[in-house]
């Protein structure tokens, strides 16, 4: 599925924010230096930021503005470096990544918040929408974040 038939799968089950305008992510992206993918984006401009539990695994994805805010509050960079943004959490200990370490368009992953150590980071999908048809098909399981 795309991203938005991706969205339309998720609706029932999502519990959806005001999206965000494109003078959002022009801000985070020149404050970060980092890139956001145009799936994400998108599915932001939908909801920014939102919950539900889809399949599986209970998604939570932080608003726009609170992004930098949050990645600084959780020591982010400072424990996985430059390359990394968290972007939500699984309502628990699990935080999700958009890692760029190693590709221009960065993967979604996942790591402990209580271990931030960049080699505990682990790659979910090679993109945002991969990383919700896997949620949405039941292949990703908490326990395995």
């Amino acid at each position: 599925m795309n991203i938005a038939q991706c969205i339309l799968s998720i609706t029932p089950h999502w519990h959806c924010r005001m999206g965000a305008s494109d003078a959002v992510w022009d801000v985070i992206e020149s404050g970060t230096k980092l890139v956001f993918p145009p799936d994400y984006k998108e599915f932001m401009k939908w909801s920014d930021g939102g919950e539900g539990k889809i399949s599986h695994v209970y998604l939570s994805l932080w608003p726009s503005t609170q992004i930098v805010k949050l990645n600084q509050d959780y020591k982010i960079n400072h424990y996985l470096g430059d390359k990394v943004l968290a972007i939500g959490s699984d309502g628990g200990s699990i935080c999700f990544l958009l890692d760029h370490r190693f590709t221009e368009i960065p993967t979604f992953a996942s790591v402990n918040v209580g271990d931030l150590d960049p080699r505990e980071i682990k790659s979910i999908a090679q993109t945002f929408t991969s990383a919700l048809n896997l949620t949405i098909s039941g292949q990703i399981v908490g326990d395995e974040l």
